[in-house]
């Protein structure tokens, strides 16, 4: 069948169910006349016929009229299989109305194709141009004050700003979602989806509070408590696996590892076992262990975990990008510098198809470090240069404090061992002025974690600077 016949053919089926319709709505058999309205309207957006779609509508909306005008004909039910389920009855009370109506549903349609549009840009990693369209949805859905749209597009939005490391815009919206948890007048008529998105507002509130200094992990850990509390409340338990994973890495940063790997290995077992929960991918969630593994010297496991997602087409190019760089940190410690600066690579290769400055800085610093550990100066400053111009962009002052770190480290070893260019004393300087933008920056962090393992590491750093100064004066 041609083009042209199809749409001649459409338009026959809209005009017949169409007259069908107005014949039952003149009989007053309203449930019915709504039957064949529906249908006709349905069949005009197949067709994508403007023309047709607002002459359906404003039908449909005239239907819904009459049962305001005839409560004993109005059955509830009618309106949960239609496509206008959404409309407020009370409201349509002249054409004006209906008006505003439509133009609602075109505001509808416009943020439909704006999360698509989202949702298409952040499977191909990239968050900022998602930003935008999700941006523009949730202003649209805020227009309208549907609160199941307001929550789905606020939360996507501040997803993508969370993925490009703009903590503090993101802080807004999770504080918000988790307020509508708490919210009689909000929560109310909550669906099983919008709860979704209110759960991933505990989750992400302490994701990125983890990297703003002056939420104390202290505080932190009450928020995770609160978000359980919250999803034994409304009988989700089985939702549980991303505010675990999440009370995991908050335990790991102070210090108490064995706890840490327990609840992070509690989390992933749940995110495997109901895969449909709201939580982190399962990628995140093994890469979470394989990283907590690492730092506890537990070289193999760790391997294990980050080959299941580095080698798997499972997963996506930003766990890939992730495991490849635990992979380089794990060879470093084995001292397989060969491999180290393989993977290393591979990582940078990944971050650089990922429009976000975080896995960027990632993979050069851990490139970095590569060089550095064999104490080939030049590439680890150059790709520790390159770090430090994407941390820039960050909100994450734990990965500023450990460039600067790195830098005064670097410094003071020329200071010691350059000899290439000329009076090697002049490094000293310039060690410690890295030294003195890590200080305070290692003071709030500690102080967030209620430890002191940062400052020691400036102390140390600083000793040997001050040592450097003593032989120079001798």
């Amino acid at each position: 069948m041609s083009e042209n016949n199809i749409f001649l053919y459409y338009l026959q089926e809209i005009d017949a169910l169409h007259n069908t319709g107005v014949s039952y709505f003149e009989q007053n058999e309203l449930s019915q006349a709504e039957v064949f309205i529906s249908k006709a309207l349905n069949i005009a957006y197949i067709a994508n016929d403007k023309e047709l779609e607002t002459r359906e509508s404003k039908y449909l909306a005239l239907i819904y009229r009459a049962f305001l005008d005839d409560r004993a004909g109005f059955q509830g039910n009618m309106f949960e299989n239609s496509i206008y389920s959404h409309i407020k009855l009370e409201s349509l009370s002249d054409d004006s109305d209906i008006d505003t109506y439509l133009a609602n549903e075109e505001k509808r349609e416009e943020i439909a194709k704006l999360d698509q549009l989202g949702s298409d840009c952040q499977d191909e990693l990239q968050y900022a141009k998602a930003e935008k369209f999700y941006q523009r949805a949730a202003e649209l859905a805020e227009e309208l004050n549907d609160l199941s749209l307001m929550l789905k597009e606020r939360f996507r939005l501040a997803e993508m700003q969370r993925m490009q490391s703009k903590y503090k815009a993101a802080l807004g919206t999770f504080t918000w979602l988790m307020e509508v948890a708490y919210s009689p007048d909000l929560s109310r008529d909550l669906t099983e989806a919008d709860l979704w998105y209110v759960e991933g507002g505990f989750s992400n509130f302490v994701e990125v509070g983890r990297y703003l200094p002056d939420m104390a992990a202290a505080d932190l850990e009450r928020v995770c408590d609160r978000g359980l509390d919250w999803l034994s409340s409304i009988g989700k338990r089985d939702w549980t696996s991303g505010l675990r994973s999440q009370r995991g890495t908050l335990w790991q940063s102070q210090g108490r590892k064995e706890a840490a790997l327990e609840e992070l290995e509690a989390a992933l077992a749940l995110r495997r076992r109901y895969p449909d929960a709201p939580s982190y991918t399962l990628g995140i969630h093994i890469l979470r262990v394989a990283d907590l593994l690492r730092e506890m010297a537990k070289l193999e496991e760790a391997e294990n975990y980050y080959r299941e997602v580095a080698e798997s087409y499972e997963f996506d190019s930003h766990e890939q990008q992730w495991a490849w760089n635990g992979l380089a940190q794990v060879a470093m410690l084995q001292q397989d510098w060969t491999n180290a600066e393989s993977y290393a690579l591979k990582s940078l290769e990944l971050a650089r198809g990922i429009e976000s400055p975080e896995q960027m800085f990632e993979s050069y610093n851990v490139l970095g470090d590569v060089y550095w550990q064999q104490k080939q100066v030049e590439p680890a400053i150059s790709a520790k240069i390159q770090a430090w111009r994407y941390v820039r962009q960050m909100e994450r002052e734990s990965d500023l404090y450990a460039s600067y770190r790195d830098f005064a480290e670097i410094r003071l070893y020329q200071a010691t061992h350059d000899t290439t260019n000329g009076d090697p004393q002049r490094y000293i300087p310039k060690a410690q002025q890295w030294l003195s933008r890590a200080l305070p920056l290692a003071i709030r962090l500690d102080r967030q974690v209620n430890s002191t393992e940062r400052q020691t590491e400036i102390q140390n750093l600083q000793g040997e600077y001050l040592a450097l100064l003593q032989g120079e004066s001798t």
